[in-house]
């Protein structure tokens, strides 16, 4: 016997409207997204990682003045403190980097400080803070776990350029950086995915960013919400070839094997950055003298599209282009996490302007009036 709740559970919390929101539009029918109303497309095409941070972080788009003050800001703020190097430095070989992550953020959070609940200000200056320097993080516990020493941020380079310089110690291609910049935009928000939503509750109980954050960063960590793209580039190296996605299909298909890059949880139809990160990856490819991985990309998502009429997702064509831009395999999950850093802090800011805590019901399905007896009578 259970006791159902008014409206009844949905498995997984599908199709139920938890709360409402401004900073991201999800429109599930037509395979539409749009931050603060401007469509994902339009501003990967057109915008900056940079702006579109700070159309995400303010609500509207910034003027020349606003931008170059808060690339300014940004800039300022993107090199690691002596504690959190020494927290990088102090990881045990092998270590996972999405937990080298959350315990960099800690130190960092430790040594920022605020009072609870944050104000408006110091909730702002924390999300900045975190924008700012998760790539400095993930591209300095690289260098280290490699026995080199980590290269500094410099203020003359983009956000992306930095990036792809800091992880590979050589300056960053103009169109590999441009290539970079747009899927960070691509996957800046996503509305009330797993680590946003855990974030925003963090954030209703008045938690400060950075733990809120932090719960952000533990939701993507686990492999059904952060490790697509990087099950995707296993499949592919898998694969090999072209030739062999036939067979490959095939023999997943019959075992009833999931297939990684597949058929987003929301999106109906195909989801609206993979086009765009389609082109994104072959250009890339084709630079990088990584046509093969490319072409068996593409030659899986014609498969899957004839077989099962499933679309590939946005992670599919990440992975050959993180490749393609020189990014290891086993920091694509942490490379997700600067790529929606932006995302996580506006809603966590817009949680602040509701003093309602987030607290959902569960439909019980236990036993009901139980008798306690003693233990010696038990069996």
């Amino acid at each position: 016997m259970t006791t159902p709740l008014p409206h009844g559970p949905s498995r997984g919390l599908d199709g139920v409207v938890a709360l409402q929101s401004s900073v991201c539009r999800l429109s599930a029918e037509d395979g539409r997204l749009a931050y603060r109303g401007y469509d994902v497309r339009e501003l990967a095409e057109k915008s900056t990682f940079e702006e579109t941070a700070f159309l995400l972080l303010v609500g509207h788009l910034p003027t020349a003045l606003e931008l170059r003050r808060f690339t300014t800001d940004l800039r300022s703020q993107q090199k690691l403190s002596p504690a959190a190097l020494r927290t990088l430095k102090a990881t045990p070989a092998g270590a996972d980097p999405m937990a080298v992550f959350r315990s960099a953020l800690g130190t960092l959070a430790l040594e920022h400080g605020t009072v609870l609940p944050p104000s408006p200000e110091a909730a702002m200056a924390q999300g900045r803070r975190l924008i700012a320097v998760a790539p400095t993080l993930v591209a300095a516990f690289h260098r280290l776990r490699s026995g080199q020493k980590p290269v500094l941020p410099r203020k003359s380079l983009s956000f992306a350029a930095n990036f792809l310089a800091m992880l590979t110690g050589q300056p960053a291609d103009p169109e590999a950086a441009r290539a970079f910049d747009a899927a960070l935009i691509l996957r800046a928000e996503n509305e009330l995915n797993p680590s946003t939503c855990a974030a925003r509750v963090v954030a209703s109980t008045g938690a400060d960013v950075f733990a809120a954050v932090l719960a952000a960063a533990s939701a993507l960590g686990g492999p059904r919400h952060g490790g697509h793209t990087r099950n995707v580039m296993r499949a592919l190296e898998e694969i090999g070839s072209p030739d062999a996605v036939s067979q490959w299909l095939r023999e997943r298909r019959e075992r009833q094997a999931r297939i990684p890059g597949f058929g987003h949880v929301v999106y109906q139809g195909e989801d609206p950055r993979t086009a765009f990160l389609r082109g994104l990856a072959e250009r890339a490819c084709e630079r990088a003298g990584l046509w093969t991985l490319f072409r068996t990309a593409r030659e899986l998502e014609l498969g899957m599209e004839r077989e099962s009429g499933q679309h590939a997702i946005v992670d599919f064509y990440l992975a050959p282009l993180y490749r393609a831009l020189g990014i290891p395999v086993d920091l694509f999950t942490a490379v997700f996490a600067v790529s929606r850093m932006p995302g996580w802090v506006a809603h966590v800011l817009e949680q602040y302007g509701d003093d309602t805590m987030l607290r959902p019901r569960a439909a019980y399905t236990g036993p009901l009036e139980l008798t306690y007896r003693p233990i010696r009578s038990r069996k």
